[in-house]
């Protein structure tokens, strides 16, 4: 205790001094900058505001004053008596960039700094995670914080204009060189270890700027010598890097004793190119660029050019067990590969539509918002991204920019035709188009409206233009009212529906911005009180209009992750009927082109021609012919099976009806035959807990239906 008490004197005084010696004096460069990059691509749609109210929301709940000098960052995440040097360093990159001349933060910035220094190795990086509840801390730094630090530091300097954080930024550095470092310009983990390389450790910008204030040629050896490392490290196909790479061999490696190891590209390796980024932002670096352009082919067409598509976590390979919602660690981080791009589209908007919609806790244990890491880095992409970020070592040539918008929605240039008035796409007159009436959701033409247009071309097209409204995160007691919007087709004006088991492919000439899923309207999916979670496949956005022929055979139905590799038909993840082809051909209404963007963003579909044709490849004419003798609507019949709390009910069976449980790994469990109507409790069917697949058979219908018991 005596040994302890000595030291937080000790500590008590340095901050004292510190805080004496430093003066406070107003930012030189107020947030926000909006600054113009010299190179890369700056999102000049950012709103400051957002980034204000996420980096309030992210204060009030995080930094933590600790009333003797000091302050810190809560992490990990809800853990509130742990705090990481990486949580310190990211919290003093924040306090610098996001002064003002309305809020200056150079205080919060000099307490975390204080805590940095009282648990820092002898005048160095700080010890990587201390629990301040009962003292213990876990000895050696992790470089990414040490690198972090000193950036902040000669941030600060020129913020404040105060030489003394340029002198202690240069101790630091001359520290990292000789602990963090390995003599050829490796990257460490820390200071007491380098088990592999952790590639989002490799920070180009902060290596030039370290040589920018140094002249110390090793930082320019560190930057090719790392970057050379991490383009071996990626996957030949993605161009995604693991979070630990072996250096020997280049192979994803498990680090042990340090975060990750996973071997995929996980909660590490997604800040990689936000890294690299940075170092293209600020000094066009060509071989940050390299390792984000590696990327740049699968992520654009493995996420639709949207990075509301972009999932948290991923194999190297590309696929992801995870593909059910977005997080701003990954949405930013991977999607900030796009902003050294050389023509990134639209992309940098959607990740600035997922960003900012995408919002932190307001305290620890809140239930609603992202929590520490997530939360934290969200703020650092927006700064990062907008030119609010710049390097203040360096202003000279960099410009203010004016503001500019995102997309948004107007009206498809034409003529709107009426309801019902008789003109086609491909022959096919029933067309709607939809919307919530939720008062954010923005839609062209309005829910109601035909959707069909004669263009200023002469053709014909059903067409909308929208700015979707982001998705309602979970609250406790609250209804989510969930958006929507779309055009929609019917079969027949009645929404009948049709038997379309022989259709095989349907043709579509089409143009799209967002992503845009294509779905089948289907009884089956009524039936299982899933609306909105028919199957469908994903569009891949196009300026031109394009033809493209949809498979609808069985080979084109897949598990949800296929639509994201394969462009095969799924059903969204939430949904849990697992239905086959023929479940949903049996019975067609019609179909319908809708967005699907979890955290708002711009969309457009232009159609042109629908045409459906059969297995002999001629064109189905039986609902646009008046001459055919046409599809008979289905008369459907009230059979099949549902589950509700411990029950199975069944409904209009045959005398040879059978429902058989299979375990996850194909095992059937147990086979139950049943009749008529009735119900069946779940422990007559299986015994145990767990997750199990129900499939009902019986003449002409099988019904699938995943539970847990």
């Amino acid at each position: 205790m005596a040994i302890f008490h000595n030291k937080l004197i000790a500590s008590i005084f340095a901050v004292g001094a510190l805080s004496a010696s430093i003066a406070i004096a107003a930012p030189k460069y107020p947030f926000p900058q909006q600054i113009t990059y010299k190179f890369g691509h700056t999102a000049t749609y950012v709103d400051p505001s957002v980034i204000q109210s996420h980096f309030n929301d992210w204060k009030g709940a995080w930094y933590k004053d600790m009333g003797d000098g000091t302050a810190r960052i809560i992490s990990p995440n809800d853990s509130a008596e742990m705090t990481v040097s990486e949580g310190v360093a990211y919290g003093m990159l924040i306090m610098v960039y996001m002064s003002s001349t309305q809020a200056d933060y150079q205080s919060e910035f000099d307490k975390l700094y204080a805590f940095w220094n009282k648990y820092a190795k002898s005048g160095g990086g700080m010890n990587w995670h201390i629990n301040t509840q009962n003292g213990k801390v876990d000895d050696g730094t992790a470089t990414d914080a040490d690198l972090d630090v000193a950036v902040a530091l000669i941030m600060a300097a020129k913020q404040w204009g105060n030489d003394q954080y340029m002198t202690k930024a240069k101790s630091l550095i001359s520290w990292i060189k000789s602990n963090d470092m390995e003599s050829d310009g490796r990257v460490k983990a820390g200071s007491n270890w380098n088990p592999a390389l952790n590639a989002s450790y490799v920070f180009p910008a902060a290596f030039q700027l370290f040589y920018d204030v140094t002249n110390d040629s090793f930082w320019k050896t560190a930057i090719t010598t790392n970057l050379d490392h991490i383009s071996k490290c990626q996957n030949s196909t993605t161009g995604l890097m693991p979070d630990w790479c072996s250096w020997s061999d280049h192979k994803p490696t498990n680090a042990g004793q340090v975060s990750g190891g996973s071997g995929g590209f996980y909660d590490d390796a997604t800040r990689t190119p936000w890294r690299m980024a940075w170092g293209y932002y600020w000094y066009g670096i060509k071989e940050a660029k390299s390792v984000n352009d590696k990327i740049l082919p699968w992520l654009e067409k493995s996420t639709f050019g949207n990075a509301n598509l972009i999932w948290p976590g991923y194999s190297l390979t590309g696929s992801s067990p995870y593909n059910m919602f977005v997080t701003s660690t990954y949405a930013g981080g991977l999607g900030l590969a796009m902003a050294s791009a050389d023509n990134p589209g639209y992309y940098l908007e959607t990740v600035y539509d997922a960003l900012a919609n995408t919002v932190g806790k307001k305290t620890p244990t809140s239930g609603k918002g992202e929590h520490y890491y997530p939360a934290t880095l969200n703020i650092l992409y927006l700064l990062t991204m907008s030119g609010n970020l710049p390097n203040f070592n360096s202003m000279d040539g960099l410009t203010k920019y004016t503001k500019t918008s995102v997309r948004m929605p107007a009206m498809p240039q034409g003529e709107l035709q009426p309801v019902n008035n008789g003109m086609n796409i491909s022959g096919y007159t029933e067309w709607g188009a939809y919307a919530d009436k939720f008062g954010v959701t923005k839609m062209y033409p309005d829910s109601g409206s035909s959707g069909i247009f004669k263009l200023t071309d002469g053709s014909v097209a059903a067409a909308i233009e929208f700015r979707i409204a982001p998705e309602p995160t979970y609250e406790e007691g609250v209804t989510l009212k969930y958006p929507f919007a779309g055009i929609a087709v019917s079969l027949d004006k009645d929404n009948g529906y049709h038997d379309l088991s022989k259709l095989a492919k349907i043709r579509i000439n089409y143009k799209s911005q967002g992503v845009i899923r294509f779905a089948i309207l289907d009884k089956q999916t009524l039936d299982n009180q899933n609306e909105g979670g028919e199957p469908g496949i994903y569009l891949h956005p196009t300026d031109e209009y394009v033809d493209l022929d949809i498979d609808v055979t069985s080979k084109n139905f897949g598990t949800t992750y296929d639509a994201f590799v394969d462009d095969k038909f799924v059903v969204p993840s939430w949904v849990t009927d697992v239905l086959s082809r023929d479940d949903v051909m049996k019975a067609v209404r019609g179909f319908k082109f809708e967005p699907k963007m979890q955290k708002s963003g711009y969309g457009s579909i232009y159609l042109r021609k629908f045409e459906l044709y059969d297995s002999d490849g001629k064109l189905i004419t039986d609902f646009i012919d008046p001459n055919a003798v046409g599809i008979k609507p289905v008369v459907l019949q009230d059979r099949g099976m549902n589950v509700s709390g411990k029950t199975v009910y069944y409904t209009g069976l045959g005398p040879n009806a059978r429902i058989s449980a299979f375990d996850l790994n194909g095992n059937l469990v147990k086979t139950v035959h049943v009749s008529g109507s009735g119900a069946i409790s779940m422990e007559a069917i299986f015994g145990t807990k767990g997750t199990y697949i129900l499939r009902l058979s019986d003449k002409n219908l099988n019904r699938t239906v995943r539970i847990q018991r």
